[in-house]
């Protein structure tokens, strides 16, 4: 319920200050009236997404359509305001369809252009609207960062109802969080200094739902459950159906949970009296399943016709709406629009390269006719002296950009040549074990004529390495992928022990050839949030490497720690073959095998790659000097 008490306070905000629910209908036909008469275009937009705004309750398909023809006529003016206004109700709309994602996207977009004109409470707006987004995405991380900039942004605006909005959604969110209560407390004080200026507004009506709910804890509920119908009451009275029904569901999340006698049945048909005032049909088909129950328990056969005319009157009007939504696609809208900003983009660069082009033959026309110049002008030394050092520092400032563009491009293809250097590497790299394996156990084929068990043996470990091979090809995909446009980290809970123990076979050829031995010593319940793929790339590279950097008969040891949130893995080499100064080294790229006077070891570019890895998870990693060793050390957040 809690969820549901945001979007409606969201949806009152929405509404202009003198919106009264009871006559929301007159202010559309007011609206629809109006439109022929609109003054400009720029009115019509702003018209159409404000009818918008009044039919995203009731009517979700009107609500989208309004918006995309608010949005079409905005962008052939170039109206950014009404445009920002379009991309917010399709953020509604597609948030109402729990099309998460597509929500956030229409958000940030409204947002960017609030941003642009300087529209401080919209973008404050925006960023609230995206904290609740993102905690319905179950993105941690976001949802606190949007919450955090919408409070800054909100304590400096000069509109104090956009700030009390902020403030009433922090204290509804936070309300049963015993760790945040001190901070509850704070923004219960900010919203009552600011509303003990607007009297009965609807803001002041939100700091004393609040109020109920600090009666409630203090041992007073008989005095807050009063003082909540007063809300209630006074809500109704001034036309505030949504804040009264906000009022009543205060009783229903927070009153009765906390133990308080409170009739919930009285309650919940309140809710859906004033649901069915307002034309909320989402709420009503929440409450009516309730009272329908409910009654036909205690067999009141009034309650049970009425609530159950109820749900026939729901379910025609929801089979009506079907019939007139004429299937809409809401999600091909969206990858349409994706397309054609695509496209949008594709022909600018292709416009880009036209001018170009035109510009460079103009530049060869200049030099014809300035040769051409030069040819006719010899009779006479000054004037070919004065052109000539004219059109010679024309010529300078020409070449000046052409140096600029080559070292650009000079730039391009060093950052490309280390891709390709990385690349060749990582095959290189983790392609090795796996084929050599192959290869002697082919020779061994050829060499010897083995019993069946034996073949059976060595064909199953060809197997073995053809697998691993795959497996090596499907990471290096994963790492190409994450150095190009459009990758998007995804995080997911990661078992340390079991990933080490799963790479182990990947390197034990190698660890057997050294006679180095290795000891995991990790708990089987450490799991820290990352990609798996990437992550287990880092492990088989930490432990191909401490093997490489120890020397023959050593020990390398995987330990974890961990505090704050976050776990620290250790690979720890007991007895190495390479200097203290090449540590701090190891995960950087020079472009070359040489660093320093010592040759770069072969397995440092795949520490490059992981120190990749790692910046795109949010991770460390770091190479360390320990007692008579070193060890690899990388930090990445825990998962709980």
């Amino acid at each position: 319920m809690q969820r549901i008490i945001l979007y409606i306070l969201l949806c009152g905000s929405l509404l202009p200050g003198t919106f009264r629910a009871r006559a929301q209908s007159a202010e559309i036909a007011g609206l629809r009236s109006s439109l022929p008469f609109a003054k400009d275009s720029m009115a019509y937009v702003d018209m159409l997404n404000q009818l918008g705004m009044y039919y995203h309750l009731s009517n979700i398909d009107s609500c989208f359509l309004l918006a995309t023809k608010a949005r079409e006529i905005a962008l052939r003016l170039h109206y950014k305001r009404g445009e920002a206004g379009a991309l917010k109700n399709l953020g509604i709309v597609y948030g109402q369809q729990f099309s998460i994602q597509q929500a956030i996207a229409y958000e940030k977009a409204a947002m960017a252009l609030y941003l642009a004109s300087g529209d401080s409470a919209n973008v404050c707006h925006m960023m609230n609207n995206l904290s609740i987004d993102y905690e319905a995405a179950g993105n941690k991380p976001l949802e606190l960062y949007y919450e955090q900039q919408a409070m800054a942004w909100g304590s400096r605006l000069s509109n104090d109802s956009m700030y009390s909005l902020v403030l009433s959604n922090y204290i509804i969110k936070y309300t049963k969080d015993s760790t945040k209560q001190h901070a509850v407390k704070w923004a219960y004080d900010q919203l009552r200094n600011i509303t003990a200026r607007y009297p009965y507004s609807r803001e002041w009506l939100y700091a004393k739902m609040f109020e109920a709910v600090t009666l409630l804890k203090q041992g007073h509920g008989r005095e807050g459950e009063v003082l909540i119908n007063k809300v209630a009451d006074t809500a109704i009275q001034k036309g505030f159906l949504h804040l009264g029904i906000a009022a009543y569901f205060r009783v229903l999340d927070d009153f009765i949970p906390m133990g308080y006698p409170a009739d919930s049945v009285l309650y919940a048909a309140k809710i859906f009296k004033l649901s069915q005032q307002a034309g909320y049909y989402e709420l009503m088909m929440k409450m009516l399943p309730y009272l329908y129950r409910h009654y036909e328990k205690v067999n009141d056969a009034d309650k049970i016709a009425y609530y159950g005319n109820g749900i026939r009157q729901l379910a025609l009007h929801q089979l009506t709406l079907q019939r007139q939504r004429g299937e809409i696609n809401y999600l091909e809208y969206f990858m349409k629009e994706q397309e054609m900003q695509s496209l949008q983009l594709r022909n600018q660069v292709q416009q880009q390269a036209i001018e170009r082009s035109n510009l460079e033959r103009v530049t060869r026309r200049i030099l014809i006719w300035f040769l051409a110049a030069l040819l006719v002008l010899l009779t006479g030394i000054t004037i070919v002296y004065y052109r000539y050092y004219r059109n010679s520092r024309k010529y300078e400032l020409r070449v000046d950009n052409m140096n600029r563009s080559i070292a650009e491009k000079n730039r391009l293809l060093r950052s490309n040549d280390d891709f390709k250097n990385k690349l060749i590497s990582v095959i290189a790299h983790d392609f090795r074990d796996p084929l050599n394996n192959i290869i002697r156990m082919a020779a061994m084929l050829q060499a010897h004529s083995l019993d069946k068990p034996a073949m059976e043996q060595l064909t199953s470990q060809i197997a073995d390495s053809a697998a691993e091979t795959l497996a090596v090809f499907d990471n290096i995909l994963r790492w190409i992928k994450s150095q190009l446009s459009g990758f998007i980290y995804a995080p997911a809970p990661c078992n340390i022990y079991s990933m080490m123990t799963e790479a182990l076979p990947s390197i034990q050829h190698a660890a057997q050839e050294k006679k180095v031995s290795i000891s995991i010593q990790v708990p089987d319940d450490i799991q820290v949030a990352a990609e798996r793929e990437m992550l287990q790339f880092v492990h088989r590279s930490l432990l191909n490497s401490a093997i490489s950097f120890s020397t023959p008969g050593g020990q390398v040891q995987v330990l974890t720690t961990g505090d704050a949130g976050a776990v620290k893995v250790w690979v720890k080499v007991l007895q190495i073959n390479i200097t203290a100064a090449m540590l701090p080294h190891l995960f950087e790229y020079r472009g070359t095998s040489y660093y320093k006077g010592f040759r770069r070891h072969d397995a440092e570019l795949a520490l490059v790659i992981c120190k990749d890895f790692m910046d795109k998870m949010g991770g460390h990693i770091s190479a360390a000097p320990e007692k008579g060793g070193f060890a690899f050390v990388y930090e990445l957040p825990s998962f709980h």
